[in-house]
């Protein structure tokens, strides 16, 4: 079977096609694979996780929805709307309760401390990450906090 040169090459990352004249000194580098997003979950956690220990309202505002949904801890009641200057006091009261699953009682300050990496919870879709009372959703704009579980 004959394969031409050219094929073979590029399969290796670079390749210079036959006839191109005066190109054909100009290596061609095979396309390298995606980089990661600068809005993947990784680094939007990374700002998040900062602004939220530091209280950074500015920050918390910023990477949160124009409102987030606020839903009944028990999910008993009806859903809630928290405009975007609210969302960082609900964030610091929802980082003073504790997590209500962690078997040590912890607040979910001292689990946010504790979390530098998002652990993925295999159950979620791709798009959504929940980190205790909160939810952070994958949409247009990135990765940003959609959802609070509280009461008050």
């Amino acid at each position: 079977m004959f394969v031409p040169i050219a094929l073979l090459v590029a399969g290796c990352g670079d390749a210079v096609m036959p006839g191109e004249g005066a190109q054909a000194a100009v290596p061609r580098r095979a396309a390298a694979a995606t980089p990661v997003p600068a809005a993947s979950l990784e680094a939007f956690w990374t700002r998040f996780r900062r602004a939220a220990l530091a209280g950074d309202a500015a920050t918390i505002r910023a990477l949160s929805a124009p409102t987030v949904v606020q839903n009944s801890t028990l999910d008993d009641g009806p859903a809630g709307r928290i405009p975007a200057s609210r969302v960082p006091a609900a964030v610091a009261t929802v980082l003073g309760r504790p997590d209500g699953v962690d078997a040590a009682g912890r607040t979910h300050r001292a689990i946010l401390q504790a979390t530098p990496v998002p652990k993925r919870d295999a159950q979620q879709p791709a798009g959504s990450y929940r980190f205790g009372d909160l939810v952070f959703t994958r949409g247009k704009a990135g990765w940003r906090l959609t959802e609070i579980y509280m009461d008050e």
